[in-house]
């Protein structure tokens, strides 16, 4: 499987536990498991206006955008989830599918010594911090262990390193996924990776959700004409199938009689009709745009707060991040496809790499 594959190419968890949970005295090992229209609009027709409200911003991808966490973070989301009774939006847009959130194993385990800080700093006991981890963080995390070698592949991550050794994890596996949002509020060792302010993570995470929002505004807004026809077409369909051809013959009576019933009105009610006609049109347009403006104001904002790419991408760091982000099984010739076409390698060295990493 694919998703056994790049782990074990970006490094595997720890395997030495069967379960991914917080203990007091074992690190953890946690495995991931893994617009007015009259005509109906084909699917393919829908995703191309959607792709024009997101014509901009290409190298963010159409899929979940990767989201890797660190330690700093883990301390304000536990903070927020015991204030609010809920988890914070880095761990609920990951349960919807908004985002691939992901954790460096030594980022978890560094969190795992901190968490009796955390609990006497939050005046609660440190058996309620694991359990929140436990049950409703680590489900939607997926945490993977980077080998030495793999973590010098940008040098962004080396400069972090020398601010901070204990940044180096996540900000070796954030500079492996990017574009990709780095949700931390240690903003002055993780400059090197495009971090200017605290909040910036948590931005980026609001930006998501508005963006999905946005989206779903936008596929609102182009369904609604389509709505009538669509349940004129299943009430037609209902009607032939129980009266037969008749349907039909009613039909083409009911159509003649508002083409004559139209005919016959004087001047101003059809003028008025027109223009009441025309004003549905000017309004579904304004809130076509209205819907895209939002979308694009979300992937201002969201471009602003990820991981920028890296300036030269690597064959080697295309490949893990397309691995990385496939929720399938991929073959080395369905990866090749997905690569950028300057940094594809030959489908048998791809296949050649993947079997040796097994």
């Amino acid at each position: 499987m694919a998703r056994n594959v790049v782990w074990k190419i970006i490094g595997q968890a720890a395997s030495d536990r069967s379960e991914g949970t917080l203990t007091s005295t074992t690190p953890v090992s946690f495995t991931p498991t893994l617009v007015c229209m009259v005509t109906a609009l084909s699917p393919e027709e829908l995703a191309a206006l959607l792709a024009e409200a997101d014509a901009s911003f290409s190298d963010l991808g159409d899929g979940p955008l990767p989201a890797v966490l660190d330690t700093s973070c883990v301390r304000t989301g536990l903070h927020y989830q015991l204030s609010n009774g809920f988890p914070p939006a880095s761990v609920t847009t990951a349960h919807d599918g908004s985002v691939r959130l992901f954790m460096e194993y030594d980022t978890l385990v560094e969190t795992q010594r901190k968490l009796s800080k955390f609990a006497k700093g939050l005046g609660v006991p440190e058996a309620d911090l694991r359990r929140i981890l436990n049950e409703d963080w680590l489900p939607h995390i997926e945490v993977v262990k980077i080998p030495p070698r793999l973590r010098q592949v940008d040098r962004r991550a080396l400069e972090v390193s020398e601010s901070d050794p204990d940044d180096y994890p996540a900000a070796a596996l954030a500079a492996l996924l990017s574009p990709c949002i780095l949700l931390t509020h240690n903003y002055t060792d993780f400059a090197a990776l495009g971090v200017r302010t605290e909040s910036q993570g948590v931005d980026a995470m609001l930006a998501v959700v508005e963006l999905k929002i946005g989206r779903m505004h936008v596929r609102a807004v182009v369904l609604l004409p389509e709505a009538p026809i669509r349940m004129a077409g299943a009430t037609v369909k209902w009607a032939t199938e129980r009266f037969g051809p008749v349907t039909w013959v009613i039909l083409g009576v009911i159509a003649i009689g508002g083409i004559c019933w139209y005919r016959k009105q004087p001047p101003e009610r059809r003028e008025r009709i027109k223009e009441v006609a025309l004003d549905i049109g000017t309004r579904l347009m304004d809130e076509y745009e209205k819907a895209t403006t939002e979308v694009h104001q979300a992937r201002v904002q969201l471009h602003a707060c990820v991981v920028p790419s890296p300036q030269h991408r690597t064959p080697l760091s295309a490949m893990l991040r397309e691995l990385a982000m496939s929720e399938e099984s991929l073959s080395a010739q369905q990866l090749a496809d997905l690569l950028d076409p300057s940094l594809r390698p030959p489908v048998a060295e791809i296949r050649a790499y993947l079997r040796g990493q097994r």
